[in-house]
């Protein structure tokens, strides 16, 4: 069970903020109703995280609750939040005989989930039977009507259109109607060339029109051909759920087909892995960030704020790290074995093959060799504010491996001091503390991550999803006191084998982060190297959060009006005990839909007087509104029109 805070009594403080030129109002519209404080007394953090494993008590294996990535979203607007499951295949799922391909769960206030897959109207195909193929799918509000509708993404790529049991399912979007159903509207295929290898998708107000708008990621259409890659594409919402592609030539985004030019440049298309949008430069705008495979650059798109974007990619540090010694990469050192080029000025640095180079061709000079091709093999960028400064940081997710050598960037911080005017500066593992034993064969097998304050602490804590390879986990970061991280998924009961995908939720809705996993069993034999055994299926697994209940926090349950009813792009500025807590609210990114709970929970420790909270809306005018009547430890119900009402967690979820 769950522990009870101590309640005490303590007066609120006021304050007013500034707008930094833009419109600024303090709110009038809260009730004069008398609020009880409502404090907890923990010592200052961080607090022992614990998980307790509730899948069982969920249903999840008898849901037969399958898969490798995870998204949530409220799409009955119950105000308790959904799951849905996905195993990322291309088929079709069929009903009568269904393969768990995907799940749509019903989360029924905490208790246990309610499977709703094909009465929900989602996946239903074009020719009006229950079975639509779905890779993944990620949700919004893309007509603001309160509601949450769903771009269900199928991947398409030249080796899905030559598998014979493709049934020409494609990428569309779904308009819920009110009640947690789905219907397709027609005309809103996203894209309109033949290919749609569409492996991330994420939203953004992108001009602040106060309508959703969408930026694809696009993969390779022929795996390993960097020739085969499509531009990444930005389409601009209309409000009813049909997309407009808008880089069309002035938009700053445009790419170009890889060729030697564009190679040097680096504005060629990539084969872009993950997407996010967040504002790195804090002008209110959100910028765009790409991840890409194959060690290419990653991309950093600022927004101008007038439509339209610039490519900092390289001048920002963003692009990638910088190490550029590919001396130890194997490739190269077999490259160098061949009797050709034993004794060559070129292969002087090799360190010598360690691995056996019969058959291994994988070395161009002039093209491996460049920095275009000594980058990462980048899935996702995760966003937020880690060291308390008001600005917007990075965590870049890595995807590495032994033989590639030290040029292979890993996961690693981004910290913001002041971008653009100063680059992004990189910290080395030693610097953040985020870093992992590694010997032998070792690979890193980071897909995914999430950037949350797990223990309600303050200071936001970082799970990364690590997958596919031997030995492989989750693990828990989490930042201490001193703002550096420290690793303790396994003490804390949150270490998961194979962890592919995830999210976090709160899903008992008790004010703290639980977390879903999913997993993979790609290259997982029957016995894991360190004595594990894969289970049985693939089954997800849901982690209740039982330590950051205790600790002091606002929570927040936000949504726009002249801003997109979602707030995405919304920052949130929460000024208590002479410090600020800054979150910006996002919708999905990553690699195959990564998206988490949209209910804001910002911890404070063992601070419970508010002074107040400032919000920066994403619209037309960039308005900015305060809250000075402010108290902890209830749910804050704040409307961009109606204002801030307080509400008691119990009686605002009907628990």
């Amino acid at each position: 069970m769950k522990k009870t805070g101590v309640l005490i009594l303590l007066l609120a403080l006021s304050f007013a903020a500034c707008g930094n030129g833009s419109k600024t109002e303090t709110d009038n519209t809260q009730p004069e109703e008398v609020i009880e404080p409502i404090c907890l007394t923990p010592k200052a953090g961080p607090y022992n995280l614990k998980f307790t494993d509730i899948s069982e008590e969920m249903g999840v294996q008898t849901l037969n609750a399958l898969g490798t990535q995870i998204t949530i979203a409220d799409i009955d607007g119950d105000k308790w939040p959904d799951v849905y499951t996905t195993m990322t295949s291309k088929l079709r799922e069929d009903q009568n005989e269904p393969q768990n391909l995907y799940k749509l769960l019903k989360n029924v206030k905490g208790r246990n989930f309610e499977d709703i897959t094909f009465t929900s109207g989602l996946f239903a195909a074009k020719n009006g039977t229950n079975g639509l193929a779905s890779t993944y799918v990620v949700f919004a509000d893309m007509n603001n009507d309160g509601f949450q509708d769903a771009f269900n993404v199928v991947y398409v790529d030249k080796n899905t259109l030559l598998d014979d049991s493709f049934e020409e399912d494609y990428s569309r979007v779904y308009l819920n109607n009110g009640d947690g159903t789905f219907k397709y509207i027609g005309g809103n295929f996203i894209l309109e060339d033949y290919f749609s290898a569409i492996a991330g998708v994420t939203f953004l107000d992108y001009d602040h029109d106060g309508i959703i708008d969408m930026f694809l990621g696009r993969h390779y259409n022929n795996y390993g051909y960097l020739e085969s890659c499509e531009q990444d594409t930005l389409m601009k919402g209309s409000g009813n759920g049909v997309f407009e592609n808008v880089v069309n030539g002035t938009s700053g985004l445009e790419t170009v087909k890889a060729d030697d030019d564009s190679l040097a440049k680096g504005n060629f298309n990539k084969p872009t892995w993950g997407v996010t949008a967040c504002d790195v430069d804090g002008d209110g705008f959100a910028d765009i960030l790409t991840s890409s495979y194959g060690r290419s650059y990653n991309m950093l798109y600022r927004n101008k704020g007038d439509g339209t974007f610039e490519d900092l990619s390289i001048s920002s540090n963003f692009a990638h790290d910088n190490n550029e010694n590919y001396g130890d990469d194997q490739f190269f050192a077999c490259y160098c074995e061949a009797e050709s080029n034993k004794d060559t000025d070129y292969c002087s640095i090799s360190t010598g093959a360690l691995i056996s180079c019969d058959g291994v061709n994988g070395w161009e000079p002039g093209f491996s060799d460049q920095p275009y091709r000594l980058g990462g093999n980048s899935a996702g960028t995760l966003c937020g504010d880690f060291d308390g400064d008001g600005d917007i940081d990075l965590f870049q997710i890595e995807l590495a491996h032994w033989h590639i050598g030290e040029s292979s960037d890993k996961s690693q911080l981004i910290m913001n001091d002041g971008f653009p005017e100063k680059p992004l500066k990189r910290l080395s593992e030693e610097e953040s503390g985020i870093t992992r034993k590694r010997s032998g064969s070792w690979n890193d097998g980071d897909l995914g991550g999430l950037a949350t304050d797990f223990d309600n602490d303050g200071k936001l804590d970082i799970y990364i999803l690590s997958s596919d390879y031997p030995g492989t986990k989750s693990m828990l970061f989490q930042q201490q006191a001193d703002g550096k991280f420290s690793e303790t998924a396994k003490d804390a009961g949150a270490q998961v084998l194979r962890a592919h995908g995830g999210a976090f939720v709160d899903i008992d809705r008790d004010g703290d982060y639980d977390l879903i996993v999913g997993t993979s069993f790609m290259r997982w034999a029957t016995t894991d190297t360190d004595g594990k055994k894969k289970p049985e299926e693939q089954w997800i697994k849901v982690l209740r959060n039982d330590t950051g209940q205790d600790a002091n926090k606002v929570i927040i349950d936000i949504s726009g009006s002249t801003a997109n009813r979602d707030a995405i792009g919304a920052k949130i500025i929460v000024k208590a005990g002479g410090k600020q807590f800054v979150r910006e609210v996002q919708g999905a990114y990553g690699l195959n839909g990564f998206q988490n709970d949209h209910l804001q929970i910002i911890g404070l420790g063992d601070i419970c007087e508010v002074e107040g909270i400032e919000i920066h809306w994403p619209d037309k005018e960039n308005s900015v509104t305060t809250y000075d009547k402010v108290f902890a430890n209830y749910v804050l119900e704040i409307n961009q029109e109606t204002g801030l009402k307080h509400h008691k967690i119990e009686e605002y979820f009907g628990k």
